[in-house]
């Protein structure tokens, strides 16, 4: 993997789901109408609604009419964002998919980046720089590169401003952000599409989707991907992200959502052969008190470093507690609905 490596790419199909957001998502398609284009790669737009009920299909007609990108709008009542990423996935014709979401702004040269990195690059996805529109000024701390192992809640991204070859190591858990990722179209048909029951389904803030899809591709031998400092989108941080209530609800989740994805997190661990009490495996119990030693020696550090283990608990006690509600022994839902024809 590397440059060099020439990848054959005619068609750029833009993929952006969205619920509720008609005024976000406005700001989103009007600078998408703007991106720069080149005449030897088509590029068309794709906005999957997910059972919206306010004015989205008004904002997509109208953006249409504006815009030189062609523009389709389809509705996925099915709640969750995979289930919309999946009927996205049916309708693209691109070679490759740019995902970006209805609250992001795109530098203007955003496609221009991913076509180049995909043309001189033998990869199967790309990613880059997914940087703050703040609604209200963060605190000094937010800003600084150790309070980047709590970005998770605020959906942002920065590794720098070298290209960097993802690696394919369980225990590297670096990797694109849906709000900012490029991803060859016919290696997501392989594996499957999204996960269903990840992607916030039924409204909660168990998400993930745009993390498990990783672990597939690398089953699949599809891992392929490369961090682009070059592909750069902003995305807007509302003040309701940055409360402490917010950030404990999103970590709990976050637990959550490693127990449905159960063995990915564990490499190496047969889930199902592990001692268990109450419904979860020992060895949590053992890390559970682990990370409690560490957040309580963190009272010697910084505010900030308590802050962080403390929410690393959280997190494990969302794990714990999805293990006890057996989420980690449910079959895998992945690609529900990706076959099926959507309503467009």
């Amino acid at each position: 993997m590397g440059a060099g490596f020439c990848v054959d790419v005619s068609g750029i199909t833009i993929l952006i789901c969205t619920c509720n957001r008609s005024a976000q998502l406005a700001r989103t398609l009007d600078r998408v109408g703007q991106l720069a284009t080149r005449a030897d790669c088509s590029v068309d737009v794709i906005v999957v609604d997910n059972n919206s009920s306010d004015a989205t299909p008004d904002v997509v007609a109208t953006a249409a009419a504006a815009s030189p990108i062609p523009m389709r709008y389809a509705r996925e009542e099915r709640q969750g964002k995979s289930f919309a990423l999946n009927t996205g996935l049916a309708l693209a014709r691109g070679d490759v998919l740019a995902l970006t979401d209805d609250d992001v702004i795109p530098e203007s040269d955003w496609l221009e980046r991913i076509l180049a990195v995909f043309r001189a690059c033998d990869v199967v996805f790309a990613g880059g720089k997914v940087l703050p529109m703040w609604e209200s000024p963060p605190p000094s701390w937010m800003l600084t590169k150790r309070a980047q192992d709590i970005w998770g809640p605020l959906a942002l991204l920065d590794y720098g401003n070298e290209r960097i070859f993802y690696s394919g190591s369980p225990h590297n858990r670096r990797r694109p952000l849906g709000a900012n990722l490029a991803v060859r179209r016919d290696s997501m048909i392989l594996i499957g599409g999204w996960r269903t029951d990840l992607g916030r389904p039924g409204g909660t803030l168990i998400s993930g989707e745009d993390h498990e899809i990783y672990f597939r591709l690398q089953r699949a031998g599809q891992f392929r991907g490369v961090y682009e400092p070059m592909m750069v989108v902003h995305h807007a941080v509302p003040a309701s992200r940055m409360t402490a209530s917010y950030f404990r609800r999103w970590f709990f989740a976050a637990g959550q959502t490693r127990a449905l994805m159960g063995d990915d997190f564990f490499p190496g661990v047969d889930l199902r052969s592990v001692p268990r009490v109450a419904g979860v495996p020992r060895f949590l119990y053992r890390e559970l008190i682990r990370l409690i030693v560490v957040w309580v020696r963190s009272w010697r550090r910084s505010r900030l470093d308590r802050q962080i283990e403390k929410l690393m608990i959280v997190r494990h006690a969302g794990l714990m507690w999805g293990f006890a509600r057996g989420l980690s022994d449910r079959v895998p839902l992945a690609a529900q609905g990706a076959a099926n024809t959507p309503r467009a």
